[in-house]
């Protein structure tokens, strides 16, 4: 007797507090003010995210320890090319009777890609018709005013490595390789 007199009293009491409602309203203003601080805790954290960046670069802009494997030699047979970033710019490797030549392939004229062509045997470039010697990266004809930058390569256990820059300071020169040297 006693416990269902108990009982019915905890009851009683939860029926009570169901009628306790948790009301939540929001007003205009309210939402205003949660969009504004959310937009600003986003930009907030853009900045924050490029100050971090600025203070801490990434090691591989760094540029003078990479060793980049770009192909195994017998992938590339002479006479031809084949394309490969290097330090974030667009690069290409080709393999000349002489041996392997790579270059920076981002045109210095205006930036675009110049790209081997096999038929002429020439890097050429295909925005203002720009052409470059193949063995040296020196300008053969077109606007372009100064030669392809030049990477170091080492060929070892049957493939191409891409070193380094091999004239770093001619590289930071060159406004449309800002950041590779």
């Amino acid at each position: 007797m006693l416990k269902s007199c108990c009982k019915t009293n905890m009851l009683q009491h939860w029926s009570e507090n169901m009628d306790d409602k948790i009301t939540f309203t929001i007003t205009r203003r309210k939402l205003t003010e949660l969009i504004m601080a959310l937009v600003a805790l986003f930009f907030a954290g853009g900045a924050l995210a490029s100050i971090l960046k600025y203070l801490w670069p990434a090691t591989s802009a760094k540029g003078d320890a990479a060793e980049i494997k770009i192909a195994n030699a017998d992938e590339v047979p002479t006479g031809s090319a084949r394309k490969f970033m290097f330090n974030g710019k667009a690069a290409v490797l080709l393999h000349m009777p002489a041996g392997f030549r790579a270059f920076g392939s981002v045109c210095t004229h205006l930036g675009c890609i110049s790209y081997w062509k096999e038929d002429e045997g020439i890097l050429f470039c295909p925005c203002h018709l720009g052409k470059f010697d193949p063995n040296t990266g020196a300008v053969i004809s077109g606007p372009p005013p100064s030669p392809l930058p030049a990477i170091d390569i080492v060929v070892k256990e049957g493939a191409v490595y891409a070193l380094k820059w091999k004239d770093p300071a001619y590289v930071r020169t060159i406004s449309f390789y800002a950041g590779a040297a």
